[in-house]
């Protein structure tokens, strides 16, 4: 890589992130297609009132895996694998305590939560259905989003965006097969959403245990050290930040929307 044009380095970088992220959102069209046309406009509005509450958990998520992206990519130009490999011990912990933490939260405020981003009484039997089911999988969906920001911090952006384009595919074909065919409903996507990120997950984890990567996870790294998680907080809290704002943006729409339009509004903009 030290040895390449720059021009050719930043193609070679660019264009599968790039990629990566325009699958990435993905997920929730997806979610939102099969949904509208396969369940109906309450389940849609459902699917929009729970959207900026999964931003909001994937701003924590942003925030430990660009912090801890950044952390590796300067540890890994200045040779030192060892330390690259405790951030990436580190950010995995950080991952499945934010995965938990969301799943109990999640479980116990789960209506309140949903009434305060504007769910009427009509859709939020359907939300709750939704969300439970997105909160019962947080685990995964921190493994399969989170990690694999590392696999592009070690200099493969190829490998990173073939776990999204596997992800999506994934969700894509089980939105069908569960809604379409087993006639799950508004709980058929959650569960397509969650499996797919199982999947990407399980991806990634192979990767960075048995695979060719540069770095491994190592159960000694595990361990919580207070100036290596500081530094990824530090370092990630801007994207932390540009991501709440996007949510805050949408509970407040979602709430001038049923105001003003009803559930018919949220499932328009879903």
């Amino acid at each position: 890589m030290e040895k390449e044009r720059i021009p050719k380095l930043l193609l070679k970088f660019s264009l599968p992130a790039i990629v990566g992220l325009l699958v990435n959102a993905l997920y929730n069209i997806v979610d939102s297609i099969f949904v509208g046309r396969g369940v109906g406009e309450d389940a849609l509005a459902a699917v929009t009132v729970c959207f900026p509450i999964v931003i909001t958990f994937v701003a924590f998520l942003m925030m430990i895996g660009m912090g801890a992206t950044a952390l590796i990519s300067i540890r890994l130009g200045e040779k030192n694998e060892s330390e690259a490999e405790e951030i990436l011990g580190n950010a995995l912990s950080l991952f499945l305590i934010i995965g938990s933490i969301l799943t109990i939260f999640g479980t116990i405020f789960l209506e309140p939560l949903l009434v305060l981003y504007g769910a009427s009484p009509t859709i939020l039997p359907l939300a709750k259905d939704y969300l439970r089911i997105i909160f019962f999988g947080s685990v995964f969906s921190a493994l399969g989003m989170g990690m694999n920001n590392f696999i592009r911090a070690e200099g493969n952006p190829k490998m990173a965006m073939n776990t999204m384009l596997i992800g999506t595919a994934t969700n894509i074909i089980l939105d069908y097969v569960f809604i379409f065919i087993f006639h799950w409903g508004i709980k058929g996507a959650a569960w397509a959403t969650i499996i797919s990120y199982g999947v990407s997950a399980s991806w990634v984890l192979y990767y960075f245990l048995f695979g060719n990567s540069l770095l491994k996870v190592r159960r000694k790294n595990m361990k919580l050290k207070k100036l290596l998680v500081k530094g990824i907080i530090y370092v990630g809290f801007p994207a932390f930040a540009l991501q709440i704002t996007g949510s805050l943006q949408q509970l407040i729409l979602n709430r001038k929307l049923v105001a003003y339009g009803g559930d018919m509004a949220l499932a328009t903009i879903g």
